[in-house]
């Protein structure tokens, strides 16, 4: 395999580079962890809460936080979004593990991106806040992510969600999870003889496989290979993800395939739902989403992969970028594609508009 081609710098992200010197050059490497982590949170916030006003989405989507309980005796948060001129009755759903290394995260630093995607598509979406690293290390993200799919799944009527149409995803690291729990769903069907409970899945620039286990022997040069060529990529250098994976510990064995899902063998991944790639060329986690994305094609599963050459990983933060524009029409797209049978006609219902769009003064809700 040599998926190289796609990792070298393009022509939008170094115009853009050296147009935002400044701003690319700011680090918070040399901070304490639990430092980095309230930083980088509050900005999310901060960021996230700022975009909702700005957009009018705060009063078309209403939200609703639940207390799932975990397998330790703890518990977790998860988040649920509605339209709100859709009610009660129950919507297909994306269940949504967010990104940030397993170490940044927060219930309200997701609060744009679900309210977004889920006005945009009519859809519900709730948001599972597992705990991160340095707060907890070992297996305990990926417990938190099957403990709440499975509190999800078993209380869809509370939720107001369609059983039958359940998308399950993430971006970065929390794609690790959502595949980590889509192939635990995969293998409960398959033991129980039921019907899995996932009709798709996302996974947006994928973290699959644990650094310390990546699969150097199969590609045909260890130079192209992506943890290699993407070593020093804008935004996620191998050193930082080194600094994540460190922080998870060291009592898992990396090639562990709850840790590692993209180590799963062929056999393991037949029944798997369609699933959607999104995919940043000049990314060090480039080459363990493509050669996942093989893998469940080698085995009949319905995939669709988008690249987007030459930039890095997240480069969707930056708003300036015009291929963040494709980002967000392509992530639709896959959620869209995800939720529909093969074949099935996709009637594209409008979303609702605020009320000073249609000529009133907008209300709160």
């Amino acid at each position: 395999m040599d998926f190289s081609q796609w990792g070298h710098p393009s022509q939008e992200w170094l115009s853009f580079a050296e147009a935002n010197a400044e701003l690319l050059s700011r680090s918070v490497d040399d901070l304490p962890v639990l430092k980095q982590q309230e930083l980088l949170n509050n900005i999310r916030n901060k960021e996230s809460k700022a975009l909702v006003a700005a957009t009018g989405l705060d009063k078309l989507v209403a939200t609703r936080d639940y207390a799932v309980p975990t397998r330790d005796g703890s518990s977790i948060t998860v988040r649920g979004y509605r339209p709100v001129s859709l009610g009660s009755r129950p919507l297909p759903t994306y269940v949504y593990y967010h990104g940030g290394g397993f170490t940044i995260g927060s219930l309200d630093a997701g609060l744009y991106t679900c309210s977004w995607a889920a006005h945009a598509l009519n859809i519900a979406v709730v948001h599972v806040v597992y705990r991160h690293t340095p707060q907890v290390s070992g297996l305990t993200q990926w417990h938190d992510a099957a403990d709440g799919f499975e509190w999800i799944a078993t209380h869809t009527e509370e939720l107001g969600i369609d059983p039958s149409r359940i998308v399950v995803g993430g971006m970065s690291a929390g794609a690790n999870l959502a595949a980590s729990v889509v192939q635990g769903e995969v293998r409960r069907a398959r033991e129980t003889g039921s019907a899995p409970r996932v009709k798709g899945q996302l996974l947006g620039i994928p973290n699959l496989v644990h650094n310390k286990a990546f699969p150097y022997h199969l590609f045909a040069d260890r130079e192209k290979t992506s943890p290699v060529q993407c070593a020093e990529a804008a935004v996620i250098p191998s050193r930082r993800l080194g600094l994540f994976t460190e922080l998870l510990g060291s009592d898992v064995d990396p090639a562990d395939k709850t840790w590692s899902p993209g180590l799963a063998e062929e056999d393991e991944l037949r029944g798997m739902p369609p699933t959607a790639f999104l995919i940043s060329g000049w990314d060090p986690l480039r080459d363990e989403s493509l050669w996942y994305a093989q893998k469940l094609k080698n085995v009949g599963v319905r995939t669709k992969v988008h690249i987007f050459p030459g930039l890095p990983h997240g480069f969707s933060g930056f708003r300036q970028l015009p291929s963040r524009v494709r980002w967000d029409e392509t992530l639709l797209e896959s959620l869209r594609w995800g939720l529909a049978d093969e074949g099935e006609w996709i009637v594209e219902v409008p979303p609702a508009t605020l009320p000073a769009q249609e000529g009133g003064a907008a209300t709160n809700s």
